[in-house]
């Protein structure tokens, strides 16, 4: 069987807090409230099943509330820029940058669309001074929101990809079966973590995998029979960026994207797609626009090839052991 996976991290500002501004970057923030129920909208026509991994702080009704929510043990990252809990005041003072419940409701209420975990405070396993005991606290964190919900998540996406080893113990003992890993490329396999003198290579050759097939379309067979009490890397393949306003660019990205679920439909792979809803928050129809035209591809791959969608919980459970 082949499967075409899509994951979403839903995140709104508690996504970018350390690297963007109200300024440069709200109005992207203010059009997932237009995204969001546009890509359900495409997911319900053309029957797509997809994960979204979701921080629990935009869970929240309001500032009272995540004022409220708290874990018992903070983070203590170094860079105090990467903690959620320093942008009080905008939270309070631009909910909706920040709180979405409507649209966790819309969400759940579309069929085959799985509410998963970006952590509770979109944690940084890999920043200085994070630590597993905080981490967990976080997770417990979630658990609240989520009940609230009447949801018990299996699948987690690390906040930047950063999957770590120490952390990856605790998701089991936490109620998690899944989590996305990183694509087994070096320019890939440490999420945005790399060492200096490998950044600016890496970026130019991100920048150019984008388009070009440089490193493989990343298709990849899972396991079956896997028991229970093992969890489940589910990878990522690639990411989908918004639109550049330079048709050829984008006509090359989607060339790039459709390469490889066409690769894992003839072979019986997995095509693991991923990227945020802010993402799609400027030029909202043009992004929704090229989405349709990767599902319409997915809908031929369907019908030659049976191509299912799958949520990240879906393909999980179809690697257990019967």
């Amino acid at each position: 069987m082949s499967a075409l996976v899509i994951s979403l991290d839903f995140e709104l500002f508690w996504g970018v807090t350390d690297s963007r501004t109200v300024e440069n970057y709200g109005a992207n923030i203010e059009g997932v409230w237009q995204s969001v129920p546009g890509m359900l909208k495409l997911f319900k026509e053309y029957d797509i099943h997809a994960t979204w991994a979701t921080v629990g702080m935009l869970m929240c009704k309001d500032y009272k509330q995540w004022s409220e929510l708290r874990p018992s043990i903070m983070p203590t990252y170094e860079r105090e820029s990467c903690s959620t809990y320093s942008v009080a005041a905008l939270a309070r003072d631009l909910p909706k940058l920040f709180f979405a419940r409507p649209l966790v409701e819309q969400i759940l209420a579309t069929d085959g669309q799985e509410l998963a975990s970006h952590t509770y405070s979109h944690f940084y396993c890999g920043e200085e001074d994070a630590t597993v005991e905080q981490f967990v606290a976080d997770l417990n964190c979630a658990k609240s929101i989520f009940d609230e919900y009447k949801v018990k998540p299996t699948s987690l996406v690390f906040p930047r990809n950063q999957v770590q080893d120490e952390y990856l113990n605790e998701l089991m003992g936490a109620g998690f079966t899944a989590y996305r890993g990183n694509q087994d490329h070096w320019i890939y396999r440490d999420g945005h973590l790399m060492p200096v003198s490998y950044g600016t290579a890496r970026r130019l050759i991100r920048a150019a995998d984008v388009y070009l097939p440089i490193t493989g379309n990343h298709t990849y067979s899972l396991s079956t029979n896997i028991p229970k009490g093992q969890l489940i890397n589910i990878p990522a393949s690639r990411f989908l960026r918004p639109v550049s306003g330079h048709s050829i660019i984008d006509k090359l990205q989607l060339s790039r994207i459709k390469s490889g679920m066409l690769e894992a439909a003839r072979t019986n792979s997995v095509f693991h797609l991923w990227w945020h809803p802010h993402n799609f928050g400027r030029h909202v129809e043009a992004n929704l626009l090229n989405l349709e035209r990767l599902l319409k591809y997915y809908r031929a791959l369907n019908h030659e090839y049976r191509m299912q969608s799958l949520s990240m919980q879906e393909l999980e459970v179809s690697c257990r052991i019967n």
